[in-house]
């Protein structure tokens, strides 16, 4: 009987525990046509290779090298597609008053740790090195139309992904347009 009984109890056990779906072994990234990822355990088709991504931390058994972290940049860009937007000035804004304007960006799905932008307006860029903040003063522009382009950089330094391009006005401050008026 005690033989019976240790054979039972883990099954009883195990028959006790709630019926939990395990993590599933593949994942699959799929693009949709509409430009939606989507993440899923089933195959899109038969030629559809899984994303494959390493432990998130520790160490490899053996004592191999440690593998990359969640975010790191491999993982992100096997998973993530990276979109950029310029989000100050906004497309036509005219800039009238002689104060700062302020170029401001966002990036979906973030600004990750060792990504940085480059702000280039009319294909220049503003700053000598990238950097690492969402907004960045525009300097004092000549009259007329520019146009704001941001890009990503990856921690390498190569681009990941780049705003569509923001059209916007500079009008010299009214004090000097008063003034080119009065020595015509």
């Amino acid at each position: 009987m005690p033989l019976r009984l240790a054979l039972l109890l883990p099954l009883a056990l195990l028959s006790a525990l709630p019926a939990v779906p395990l993590a599933a072994d593949e994942v699959y990234r799929v693009v949709r046509p509409d430009g939606t990822v989507v993440y899923t355990d089933q195959a899109p088709d038969r030629r559809a290779k899984p994303l494959r991504f390493g432990p998130i931390s520790g160490s490899t058994p053996g004592g191999g090298r440690k593998p990359p972290g969640f975010y790191s940049p491999e993982i992100l860009r096997q998973a993530a597609k990276f979109v950029v937007r310029v989000e100050s000035p906004t497309p036509g804004q005219v800039h009238r008053d002689g104060s700062v304007l302020v170029a401001a960006a966002s990036v979906m799905p973030g600004l990750v740790k060792g990504y940085s932008l480059v702000y280039q307006v009319d294909g220049r860029a503003l700053t000598e090195a990238p950097s690492e903040s969402l907004s960045l003063p525009l300097p004092p522009l000549a009259a007329g139309r520019h146009e704001l382009v941001v890009v990503l950089l990856d921690p390498r330094r190569q681009e990941v992904a780049r705003s569509e391009p923001t059209p916007f006005d500079w009008q010299a401050p009214e004090s000097a347009r008063t003034a080119r008026g009065a020595q015509k």
